[in-house]
């Protein structure tokens, strides 16, 4: 395979809480974080609110420094990216799709403007008479009419806003998205069609995705590999379809057995196993331990241990 676009590599992230005229006192968010994106495929990283999932999404875009660790871009540590012209290249093939597609739209701008602001931050067009036919193009690359450049946010749904902020992504040249729920605040009935996009987005343009998500159906859609994370360290990884098949982490079980989605045979998978929602408590306590040491359940399927985490 070839050398991954993005690369953490046992990344740890500590934040300072409290201060003021009460004690300080540290909180490690991450612990010792580890995972790929490659061009044209997809990593979900799945777990529940608070696990840290978007806290990797913010160390990669330079919101946050890591504490310890490294994160590498094209085989290159960020933490090197220090003058202005370097990090504007950088966001603008690493870019961020959040959860609210309203929330990220600026309601007193027509969807034109929204595309053309980052197409002349990034340079990505020459001369103002390239603007028109790049915008018609980029709103055509995510299945949108062409009428939609002259309206403005809260006249279309959420699903064709957020095809608008893949369609910014792509504008300056995107080669990794971070998607961080992209479809949660959506209609169930229109998140298939965003996520049909991003897949094609993927194979067309060999655009990188980390799909951040809580919810497994999804990711079993969208994602060749998939990490299970909890409070802060990634507690199983490796191929989606073996992890849902053969799911080795209480904590992966206790997800698979939450998803509601008839369609999908999760439930099968757990059916001989215990009541996972009585023993949720449990489970979280014996998965929420530090805990260093791995074993290989298959070629590329991997499992934190637990047993006796102290």
């Amino acid at each position: 395979m070839s050398q991954p676009i993005i690369q953490l590599k046992n990344v740890v992230k500590d934040f300072s809480v409290g201060g003021g005229f009460g004690k300080s006192e540290t909180f490690r968010a991450l612990q010792g974080i580890s995972f790929d994106i490659h061009k044209g495929k997809t990593l979900a990283l799945v777990g529940e609110s608070g696990c840290g999932k978007s806290t990797c999404a913010r160390l990669i875009t330079k919101v946050y420094p890591a504490s310890e660790g490294e994160i590498l871009f094209n085989g290159r540590n960020i933490d090197e990216i220090h003058r202005r012209k370097e990090l504007l290249a950088y966001r603008s093939k690493v870019q961020m799709v959040f959860q609210d597609p309203f929330g990220s739209l600026n309601p007193t701008h027509t969807i034109a403007h929204h595309l053309t602001r980052p197409l002349k931050i990034h340079k990505q067009i020459s001369s103002d008479s390239e603007l028109q036919p790049k915008l018609e193009e980029l709103i055509n690359l995510v299945e949108l009419a062409p009428d939609t450049l002259e309206k403005f946010p809260h006249q279309l749904s959420g699903g064709q806003r957020q095809r608008v902020n893949l369609a910014r992504a792509i504008a300056v040249g995107a080669e990794v998205i971070l998607a961080d729920e992209p479809t949660s605040m959506l209609d169930v009935s229109i998140r298939l069609g965003v996520l049909q996009l991003m897949q094609r987005m993927k194979e067309e343009m060999g655009i990188g995705f980390l799909y951040i998500t809580h919810d497994l159906a999804t990711a079993h859609y969208i994602a060749e590999e998939t990490a299970v994370m909890y409070r802060g360290q990634i507690v199983e990884w490796g191929d989606t379809q073996q992890i849902l098949q053969n799911p080795q982490h209480p904590y992966t079980k206790l997800l698979i057995s939450a998803v509601p989605d008839p369609d999908l045979p999760f439930g099968e998978l757990v059916k001989t196993e215990p009541n996972y929602s009585e023993q949720a408590d449990l489970i979280r306590e014996q998965s929420g331990h530090a805990q260093p040491k791995f074993e290989q359940v298959s070629d590329n399927h991997f499992v934190r241990v637990w047993e006796n985490a102290a």
